[in-house]
């Protein structure tokens, strides 16, 4: 087994590694996440084979979120696309990624463990971030007629909120899964749709 590991490209070695960041985090928290965990997680004869790829943990958790955003990208990008209306895109933004949370728990709570325990400024620049590509869709959507005046950042912390809320207390069940996103979906097509626009 050591032998056929020798022999894994970088990109796989790297989401090996990944992989078991994961795990170790959403198991055992922030604090106790360590290289030697990690190198036992993923069967690794050495922690020299995880810093070999990241410099230290702070390049792993950096990592490790960029990994699970470009998945969850990959989920959402195209179905919102396939949207024709900005109303359509808002809901499927908002059900693509819950739906992503849910069917991935465990990245999930490995990615709000590194978010809690980053420095803040490096999770203002990511909120922020995150909240600004959104209210670019919902001003979109104002100007094409389909939302009512708001605050486009405003309503778009608020969704990112909502989102990192269902992502740490997420029912278990499926049924109960699928309608929390139907009222969350709900929920913020009533808030930013036209008067007098379909519920």
């Amino acid at each position: 087994m050591t032998q056929t590991r020798s022999y894994r490209t970088t990109e796989e070695r790297r989401a090996e590694i990944i992989e078991a960041t994961v795990q170790v985090l959403a198991e055992q928290g922030f604090a106790s996440t360590s290289f030697a965990r990690i190198r036992d997680a993923a069967g690794l004869s050495s922690t020299r084979m995880i810093s070999y790829h990241f410099a230290d943990k702070a390049a792993l958790m950096t990592a490790l979120v960029e990994h699970v955003v470009q998945q969850a990208a990959a989920v959402m990008v195209p179905a919102m696309e396939a949207e024709p209306t900005w109303a359509g895109k808002l809901a499927t933004y908002l059900r693509t990624n819950l739906r992503f949370l849910a069917e991935n728990r465990l990245a999930a709570r490995a990615v709000i463990e590194v978010i809690r325990n980053v420095p803040r400024a490096d999770n203002d620049l990511r909120e922020d971030t995150s909240a600004l590509l959104l209210s670019l869709l919902l001003t979109q959507g104002q100007e094409a007629g389909e939302f009512r005046a708001f605050d486009p950042l405003v309503v778009a912390r608020s969704i990112r909120a909502t989102i990192d809320a269902f992502a740490m207390t997420m029912p278990s069940g499926e049924a109960a899964t699928a309608a929390a996103i139907d009222e969350i979906a709900a929920l913020y097509h009533r808030a930013t749709r036209t008067e007098g626009a379909s519920s």
